[in-house]
């Protein structure tokens, strides 16, 4: 089974190709605020290095956040014309499990955490059972102290929120803040395709109306629309 990854959800995105659970080809983009546009590109160079087409693939997976808006909104965006243009079904996956994914740590709970900015992290926490994930905590946005507050026991941090915040999370946790000794295994893009690929045949989707995007809070612009109502709202009331 050929599954092409894709997480523009993270600040580098990353595109990866898995041939019946085994990683072909990937290709990562270092942080930067225009790193969308190179999106295409790797997915072109991914299929060229594992020698296939698009039209070959069995299917995408593609992470639906939480992360970043505009990053999100370019993957999903892209992975629906693939669909379109190949009638080949997707698997929409959760970006911290994704990342969970990518570090072994058997023994101990993984909490992934990417930063969220306004001093939030957006976090989960996992534990790995007969070889696969399972949630203990489900994700949300809050501050790394509210986070330091539900690590009960030694845990593997992993994530941008977690490079963020590490001194506030070591001094908080002491022995309880562990991470990874080294580097993650594949790129968040993998850790999604490897996931949909056991969930494939239950989960696959063809209906474009369920990729829906788990932004966890609302968008600046969202808010500011908000705002702008209730003010509209208040001086009509005075």
């Amino acid at each position: 089974m050929r599954i092409l990854g894709i997480d523009s959800s993270t600040p580098g995105c990353s595109v990866a190709l898995l041939n019946n659970g085994v990683l072909v080809a990937e290709q990562k983009a270092d942080p930067q605020p225009s790193f969308s546009k190179y999106l295409l590109q790797m997915v072109d160079s991914v299929l060229n290095q594992g020698g296939i087409r698009l039209d070959a693939l069995d299917g995408y997976a593609v992470t639906l956040g939480p992360g970043s808006f505009t990053g999100l909104r370019i993957g999903v965006s892209l992975i629906k014309g693939f669909v379109l243009a190949t009638e080949k079904p997707f698997v929409g996956i959760n970006t911290l499990e994704a990342l969970a994914c990518t570090v072994d740590a058997p023994q101990h709970p993984i909490c992934p955490a990417l930063d969220a900015r306004k001093s939030e992290v957006y976090a989960a926490i996992y534990e790995t059972r007969n070889n696969s994930l399972h949630g203990v905590i489900n994700e949300s946005a809050l501050s790394p102290e509210a986070l330091c507050d539900l690590i009960k026991t030694p845990t593997l941090f992993t994530g941008t929120g977690s490079e963020r915040y590490r001194d506030l999370l070591k001094n908080s946790l002491g022995k309880r803040f562990l991470e990874p000794e080294t580097p993650p295994r594949f790129s968040t893009a993998a850790g999604a395709a490897l996931l949909a690929s056991r969930r494939f045949d239950t989960h696959k989707q063809f209906d474009l109306s369920q990729l829906t995007i788990n932004y966890i809070r609302k968008s600046e612009a969202e808010l500011s629309l908000l705002g702008s109502l209730a003010e509209r709202r208040s001086n009509h009331g005075n």
